[in-house]
C-alpha cells in the first residue's frame, strides 16, 4: 500500500485565483474611493466658481455649469 502525503496548503491554481480575486476587489475599492473623492472635489469647485461668479469677482462669461446656481 502506498502512503499518501498530506497537502501543505492550497494548490497553486487556488492561490492564483485567490490573488486574482483579491487584486480585483482592491482595485474596485480604489476606483470607488477615487470616484467619490473627485466627485466631491468637482462639486466644491463648481460651488466656489458659482459663488465667485455671482459676487462679480470673475470677469468671464457665464459658465454652463453655473446655470443651475
Amino acid at each position: 500500500m502506498a502512503m499518501m502525503e498530506g497537502q501543505g496548503g492550497p494548490s497553486p491554481g487556488q492561490t492564483c485565483v485567490l490573488i486574482l480575486i483579491f487584486t480585483v476587489l482592491l482595485q474596485s475599492l480604489c476606483v470607488a474611493v477615487t470616484y467619490l473623492y473627485f466627485t466631491n472635489e468637482l462639486k466644491q469647485f463648481a460651488e466656489n466658481d458659482c459663488q465667485r461668479l455671482m459676487s462679480g469677482q470673475q470677469r468671464r462669461s457665464v459658465l454652463p455649469s453655473c446655470l443651475s446656481c
